[in-house]
């Protein structure tokens, strides 16, 4: 009877949904978790590059500290050298050496003072990332946690659902199997479609893919004498109120 077929097929999708449902369970909680572990190795690599960029700073500010002196040694003998020169062309070019080097360390001086303040803003930032890792870390083992009790649940749930299928499989005939598997590997989701109202309540149309049904299609899937599949998504109809509950 093809009331008997409709109710063994419904029974199958309402499995198979169930291990759908599963599936995005499952893939949600890998993602999550993967996300957990991405904010993680983010967070560590903003640390090492945070750390990078203050072993860097110590090794320029040394060098220019070595460069501001090296200067003011320079600004020294050549200010010994003035009171020796015996021309005023030596004593200009002195002169301008000496301003020379006092204004090549004026940028240099404040070049340190950024690096300093960067310096201080990186030592500051450090002391705090220890506790943020330390409770990043306990968020992501607790998500850890969370997402294989829910990845447990779902393996236990798609064990049962599994056996549920094969025993809802069992009873079909092989070409009403054949039909199922194959509209639900072209469409995916649901190889059955109810009949609905159309919006306005006019007309009537497919429950999955919403296009309008014919009239000659309604008295057909009335009839309850054949299969009848929906001419536009080719899923099986059914009336959900012609249609008595298993």
């Amino acid at each position: 009877m093809i009331t008997e077929e409709l109710q063994k097929l419904l029974a199958l999708q309402s499995v198979d949904a169930g291990l759908d449902g599963c599936a995005r369970r499952e893939a949600d909680a890998h993602a999550r978790l993967a996300a957990s572990h991405a904010s993680l190795e983010q967070f560590r690599r903003q640390i090492k590059d945070e750390k990078k960029g203050l072993d860097d700073a110590l090794k320029e500010r040394k060098v220019l500290e070595i460069d501001i002196k090296g200067r003011e040694e320079q600004v020294k003998k050549y200010t010994a050298q003035m009171y020796d020169v015996k021309t005023n062309k030596e004593y200009t070019a002195l002169k301008d050496e000496i301003e020379r080097a006092k204004g090549e360390n004026q940028k240099q001086e404040e070049r340190l003072l950024q690096i300093m303040i960067r310096e201080d803003e990186l030592r500051s930032a450090a002391g705090r990332r220890a506790t943020d890792l330390a409770a990043l870390e306990s968020e992501v083992k607790k998500t850890e946690e969370e997402v294989k009790a829910e990845l447990d649940a779902c393996s236990a749930l798609k064990a049962d659902l599994e056996a549920k299928r094969a025993e809802k499989r069992d009873v079909m005939g092989a070409s009403l199997l054949r039909r199922y598997e194959r509209i639900r590997e072209a469409r995916g989701g649901s190889p059955l479609a109810r009949i609905i109202e159309a919006p306005g309540g006019a007309e009537v149309a497919c429950s999955e893919c919403h296009m309008t049904i014919r009239p000659q299609i309604i008295v057909e899937v009335h009839k309850q004498e054949e299969l009848v599949s929906c001419e536009s998504c080719g899923r099986i109809l059914y009336i959900e109120e012609v249609l008595p509950v298993a």
